[in-house]
């Protein structure tokens, strides 16, 4: 039994940086009593403390604690992540289901995530790992290490690890099963099951296995009041304001009459114009239900606007089974072998607003020519119209739904032990790959006969929903055409071998001098194959142009130094040499690819002041480079801008000539760049842990981060407001509503000028008392941001920019304060845990709006340069002021049957809807946030778990 000195420290270790450490003045003997650990951030195994970095390390009861069912939804309550990905983007289409980390908003890309401390298979070209292929019920601890580590784990550790420890050893079978159930919509089921074979201690072997499946149902947009419609309606300042989020392809179908002709390369000649109205409209004088009229018009007609914001799920519907075996088994008396196999089959299913048709063009030849645009048109534009398409949002074929099927497998066998009385070294060799299947189930159909089938009228796209589901022979001919199939294969895969040890070098009078050193090896594959259907175009999913086979080989070594300067004072130098190959790409692209090499270095040191506070700080250099399609993509369509558009002034009237008519969203294309260097970085840091007894601990790091040469993407915003920056990026393409149709479409690489400057300060502290009647533990826990900006993408000389407590030009916002207080009041037979989060209030985005109501706009007269007036909505841009959020959950957890935990909670206890905003970054959740906020709302949940 440690003496209370000892346990002190360790307990500083562990707020420190460490699981297990002795006292800073510990005998030799005591330091004995201690195993040898490695903590994420060192790579030298020790009794002593870890290192001078901030670790914080999240146990399997504070798991518990959180109340939440999945990984991603565990990382999302730590309060130093910011900017990771949820599935919420699958709704907009933008996204797979994956859920991701990222540590101090810089990014997802930035921060590494580790399974038992190796790299696993990414889920796309580049490293960032989707935590849906973790399962919650196999994790014994999670490590974070919230200051850059590349000098240790290579490039992509700029802003920090997060290492998911598996569970390795359990004395009994413990069964789980847990429900979730919120108001409306949005229902989760788990159940798991671990076991363990084998005592290592006693038996020289343990062998853990773990199997679990989750299920979590959709939740619609119409089931909560907040994201139910994107026709707002709001007041601000004491006046009435309306915003429309619609989309002219809406139904009842926009008609598009070309009048006049075309010259050879498709071109409208002289005096062509192009008729863009509603047919309903001008029938009915009032748009169709679901739709309004569109306040910035369009050419030639009044253009009604469908509410696809009603038609979404805004969670989607998900389903796991996972598989994990952990074994470990005695060698030599000085050396043990380790295996881990994880299997994990995710599946999600995204359904996103039904079809919009573009433009698809039907002929004047028509029956639904005839019925409904001929009376509309004067003789002469009935003389000379040439062409007729109609854009048409395909509501009762359903909505678009794919699902995405994720298989993640991941070996990692090793060694690790003593050699030679002195060296500590762990080896390892990985296979990880993560395959995503893309299954299309509903909502696109057959390139070849959907338009002609329209064409004939047996599809009739002027008919309202109700009456269109009215018409037997337009619903059958709709599912007709229905196109469902596996459309693409996505494979990552990462194989690796790793060798790292630590030992003593020499004494100083402080104490001994120890080293690490590793290498490793890595090779890391990109696979992206269409199926046939995709690569004849049958279907009408956004086509990808090529099939991917790219790949890259990585090695690194790397030495570390732990010197102990004074009894009281410690220092660390990590130094580490990475060369990243080329990209191999087995599709001749005539790219001349370069290798990439650089030496990082990280140097930290700790100073015991006194028994009770350590002083600790770092700085350090990284270095990133782009992921394998940002160097090597082929030109590929990319979807759409997220805004819509006027045709942008290029100088170059045979390219405007090609601009889609009146305001809309354009064609995006995305293509690789071989000529991207290296991002560089640099971290640092400086903080306390402070222990004025056995049952406080207070820890402040400040902390920063400066990337240079970062790889970023152009903004359309900023493309369309500054076109003679990026004029060589607007190129005209065929339309993929028309293969005989091309238009002015907007291409976009990744480039090398940005730059990103990030600090702020994590706190926390950290409470015991012992109450006459139990114990009563609270955590108070944040992080403060103190600068937040980065240059818009593309602009030399910089323009600095920042999302800082407020909607930033990147589409994102970085809270100021994050802040999470729990406290565990612990007593009798029951445990009881209440769990505040809280998110700083910021500025929303600056969006024009329109005055009045939506029944009842405000209107003024305009008039052009001939004096011809007309009545115009009255719009004004305002900015909304976003409050700060607060959600409370609560948990009790009854312990008096015997071998049973029975557990009772509600999230979200009092029902707090996201805060109404109006920025809309996924291009579908309007009028709220859904990436930062709850959208289950209350949810009760019970969970019992039963061992034996």
């Amino acid at each position: 039994m440690l003496n209370s000195k000892i346990s002190k420290a360790v307990r500083l270790a562990i707020a420190f940086g460490a699981v297990s450490a002795t006292a800073f003045n510990a005998t030799a003997e005591e330091q004995k009593e201690i195993e040898k650990i490695e903590i994420t951030g060192t790579s030298i195994k020790g009794t002593d403390l870890a290192g001078a970095l901030p670790v914080d390390v999240i146990s399997a009861e504070d798991i518990k604690n959180t109340g939440v069912t999945s990984v991603g939804d565990l990382v999302a309550q730590i309060p130093s992540m910011q900017g990771f990905t949820t599935p919420t983007s699958t709704v907009g289409g933008g996204g797979t289901g994956e859920a991701t980390a990222s540590l101090r908003g810089i990014g997802d890309a930035y921060t590494l995530v580790l399974l038992n401390g190796r790299r696993i298979a990414p889920m796309n070209s580049g490293n960032t790992v989707d935590l849906n292929s973790i399962p919650l019920a196999s994790i014994e601890r999670v490590e974070v290490l919230t200051d850059g580590a590349s000098a240790l784990y290579g490039s992509d550790a700029i802003a920090g690890v997060i290492n998911f420890i598996l569970k390795s050893e359990v004395d009994q079978s413990t069964l789980s099963v847990r429900t979730d159930r919120p108001q409306d919509g949005g229902d989760s089921y788990n159940l798991s099951f671990t076991t363990g074979f084998g005592d290592f201690d006693r038996d020289g072997y343990s062998i853990v296995a773990s199997l679990s499946y989750d299920k979590t149902e959709m939740l619609r947009s119409k089931d909560r009041d907040f994201a139910k419609t994107g026709f707002l309606e709001f007041e601000h300042d004491g006046e009435q304001y309306w915003e429309l989020n619609g989309s002219s392809n809406a139904i009842p179908a926009i008609a598009n009459v070309f009048i006049g002709t075309r010259d050879e390369e498709g071109r409208p000649t002289a005096g062509s114009y192009t008729r863009v109205f509603s047919p309903y409209y001008l029938d009915n004088n009032t748009c169709a239900p679901n739709t309004a009229v569109s306040p910035f018009g369009n050419a030639g007609g009044v253009d009604c606007v469908f509410d696809y914001t009603s038609t979404l799920e805004i969670y989607p519907e998900n389903e796991r089974a996972a598989l994990i075996l952990q074994a470990d088994y005695t060698v030599t008396d000085d050396i043990q072998g380790f295996a881990t196999f994880s299997y994990t089959d995710f599946s999600m299913t995204g359904r996103i607003a039904p079809n919009p048709t573009g433009v698809l063009p039907i002929g004047t030849d028509s029956v639904l020519f005839d019925k409904y645009i001929e009376k509309h048109l004067t003789d002469e534009e009935k003389a000379n119209a040439t062409e007729f398409g109609a854009s048409w949002r395909a509501l009762p074929g359903g909505n678009r739904t794919t699902e995405n099927k994720n298989t993640g497998i991941n070996l990692i066998t090793g060694f690790e032990g003593t050699l030679f009385d002195q060296v500590d070294f762990n080896t390892a060799f990985v296979y990880s790959t993560n395959e995503r299947e893309e299954h299309i189930k509903n909502g696109h159909f057959n390139r070849s006969k959907f338009a002609p089938t329209i064409a004939s009228g047996a599809i009739d796209v002027f008919l309202t929903p109700d009456q269109f589901m009215q018409d037997q022979a337009s619903v059958d001919a709709l599912e007709s055409v229905q196109w469902r199939g596996l459309w693409r294969t996505i494979k990552t895969e990462v194989l690796s071998f790793d060798f790292r040890a630590s030992q003593p070098l020499f004494e100083l009078p402080a104490g001994e001098v120890y080293i690490g050193y590793g290498i490793d090896a890595r090779e890391n594959s990109y696979e992206l194959t269409r199926t046939e259907a995709h690569v004849n175009r049958v279907a009408t999913p956004q086509p990808t142009s090529f099939d991917y086979d790219l790949s890259r080989t990585s090695y690194g070594a790397f030495t570390e130094f732990q010197v102990p300067i004074l009894d009281d004072l410690s220092a660390n130098l990590a130094i580490r040499y990475d060369n990243i190959g080329k990209v191999k790409n087995s599709v001749a692209d005539n790219n001349n690819y370069t290798s990439a090499n650089d030496t990082t270095y990280k140097f930290s040191v700790r100073y015991n002041a006194t028994d009770n506070l350590v002083i600790r700080g770092s700085i350090g250099t990284g270095f990133k480079v782009a992921s394998l399609r940002d160097y090597a993509q082929p030109l590929s369509a990319n979807g759409v801008t997220g805004s819509n558009y006027t045709c942008p002034d290029l100088g170059d009237p045979s390219r405007e000539g090609f601009c889609p008519p009146g305001t809309t969203q354009y064609q995006a294309f995305f293509k690789g760049n071989p000529n991207l260097a290296p991002e560089q970085s640099e971290q640092k840091s400086l903080g306390f842990v402070y222990s004025p007894t056995t049952d406080t601990t207070i820890q402040f790091d400040y902390w920063s981060v400066e990337i240079e040469d970062q790889v970023q993407a152009p903004d359309f915003d900023y493309m369309f407001q500054n076109v003679g920056l990026f004029n060589d990026a607007f190129v005209v393409h065929t339309s993929r509503a028309d293969d005989n149709q091309k238009l002015l479409s907007v291409e976009r690489s990744s480039l090398n000028l940005g730059k990103n400057e990030t600090a702020g300060i994590d706190w926390k502290f950290e409470f015991n008392n012992e109450l006459s009647f139990g114990q009563l533990k609270t955590t108070l826990q944040g992080t403060y941001i103190t600068k937040s900006t980065y240059t818009a993408p593309g602009v030399v000389p910089y323009d600095w920019r920042s999302s800082l407590g407020q909607y930033g030009t990147d589409n994102e916002v970085v809270f100021r304060n994050i802040a999470t207080f729990q406290n565990v009041l612990t007593h009798g037979d029951f445990s009881h845990t209440l769990r505040l989060s809280y998110k700083s209030g910021y500025r929303d985005d600056r969006v024009e709006v329109f005055a009045g109501t939506i029944a009842n706009p405000t209107m003024e007269e305009v008039f052009d340069e001939d004096g011809v007036g007309s009545n115009q909505f009255v719009s004004e841009h305002v900015q909304l002021q976003i409050p700060s959020y607060v959600k409370t959950d609560y948990k009790v957890d009854y312990y008096g049957l015997e071998d049973t935990v029975i557990t009772l909670g509600v999230n979200n206890l009092f029902d707090v809807e996201p805060p109404f905003s109006l920025g809309d970054p996924e291009g579908h959740l309007v009028g709220y946030e859904g990436r930062y906020y709850d959208q289950l709302l209350r949810t009760f949940y019970l969970s019992v778990d039963y061992s034996f």
